[in-house]
C-alpha cells in the first residue's frame, strides 16, 4: 500500500497538536504528513524506520521528523501478546513549518529555526544533555494552553537548533530522490519482514508475498529504499541483535540464531562490518558504560 498521508488533528482553537498516548502497541503504517513531528517515546520498545534509516527505539527515544519525511514505528513482538504490564507511551507534537505565519521564519533572528526544520526532513535523533533539557519541556507541552503552548515549541526547537547532540536518521540522498507516489508494496514488504526476519528469507519467498517476480522485487526495493533488501534485511537482524545484547540474557551463540543468522562466524562477520566490533566487544562496551 502507498505511504499514508495522515491529517492530524490540531485541536479546537489551537495552531499544533499535541497528544499524549497510551496505548497496547504500535504498529502503524510507512507514511508521511505535512506536519513537522516531535516524538518522544517514553515508555517501549521497537523498530523505528525513518526514510532509509533502521533502528531500534527504546525508553525515551526522542526523535524529530520533518515534513512529508516517510516513517514507521512498530513495537517489538512482546507487545502484541496482550501482557498486563506491556504498554506504549508517548508525546506527540505535530506542527506545520508556517503555523506562526508564512513571514515568521523569514525575521533574521529565526534563521537557525528555518534550518532546524530543513534539517529535519532528513530525521533526527535527539540524545545526551540536550534530550535531558527537553524531556520535562515535553511533559509541560500536554498541559500549556494559549501562548505558553507556542512559547515552549519554539524554546524546545531553540535548544535543538542550537545542540549538537543529535544525528541524523535518514541519507539526503533518499529525502532528495523519495517520491510519495507508486509505493503500492513498501508496507507490505516491511510487514512480512518484520514478521520473518527471525526465520529463512529468500528473495523468491518475499517477491510473492508481494506478487512480484524475484527480478522485479529486487528493482522495485532498491528503487524505493536505496538499498538492496539483503541490506535492509541485515539491518533488522544486528539491530535486533543488539538489542539483545544489551539485554545480556542470551550467549552470543543464541543471539545469533534468535536473528534470523544461521552461522556464527557469518553472524559475527557482518555484526563486526555494520557495528565496529564484534558481538561480544559491543555487550561488554555497553555493560562497562551503564
Amino acid at each position: 500500500m502507498k505511504p499514508i498521508l495522515r491529517k492530524v488533528d490540531t485541536g479546537h482553537n489551537y495552531s499544533f497538536s499535541v497528544r499524549e498516548d497510551i496505548l497496547p502497541y504500535l504498529y502503524n503504517h510507512w507514511h508521511y504528513h505535512p506536519e513537522v513531528e516531535l516524538t518522544l517515546i517514553k515508555k517501549g520498545t521497537g523498530i523505528r524506520l525513518v526514510g532509509d534509516s533502521v533502528e531500534q527505539f527504546e525508553n525515551n527515544d526522542l526523535i524529530l521528523l520533518g515534513a512529508n519525511l516517510p516513517h514507521y514505528w512498530r513495537s517489538d513482538a512482546i507487545y502484541f501478546k496482550e501482557l498486563q504490564d506491556m504498554h506504549i507511551e508517548a508525546i506527540a507534537v505535530h506542527f506545520k513549518e508556517d503555523c506562526w505565519g508564512k513571514d515568521f521564519l523569514e525575521m533574521p533572528e529565526f534563521v537557525p529555526l528555518k534550518k532546524l526544520l530543513q534539517d529535519a526532513k532528513k530525521g533526527m535523533r535527539i540524545t545526551g544533555k540536550t534530550k535531558q533539557q527537553l524531556l520535562p519541556l515535553m511533559e509541560d507541552m500536554l498541559h500549556a494552553k494559549d501562548a505558553k503552548r507556542v512559547i515552549t515549541l519554539l524554546d524546545m526547537l531553540h535548544i535543538i537548533a542550537a545542540s549538537k547532540d543529535v544525528k541524523y536518521l535518514s541519507s539526503a540522498g533518499f529525502t532528495k530522490s523519495y517520491d510519495h507516489a507508486n509505493t503500492e508494496r513498501i508496507n507490505e514488504i516491511y510487514n512480512f519482514t518484520f514478521n520473518n526476519f527471525q526465520q529463512e528469507i529468500s528473495i523468491k519467498s518475499i517477491a510473492a508475498a508481494v506478487n512480484l517476480s524475484p527480478n522485479s522485487f529486487c528493482r522495485y526495493f532498491k528503487t524505493r529504499t536505496l538499498k538492496t533488501y539483503w541490506q535492509f534485511l541485515l539491518e533488522v537482524r544486528i539491530g535486533y541483535a543488539c538489542k539483545l545484547l544489551i539485554a545480556d540474557k542470551l550467549s552470543v551463540a543464541g543471539i545469533c540464531y534468535e536473528c534470523g543468522f544461521n552461522n556464527l562466524s557469518n553472524f559475527n562477520r557482518h555484526f563486526k562490518n555494520m557495528m565496529g566490533m564484534t558481538p561480544l566487544q559491543y555487550s561488554k562496551t555497553y555493560l562497562h558504560h551503564r
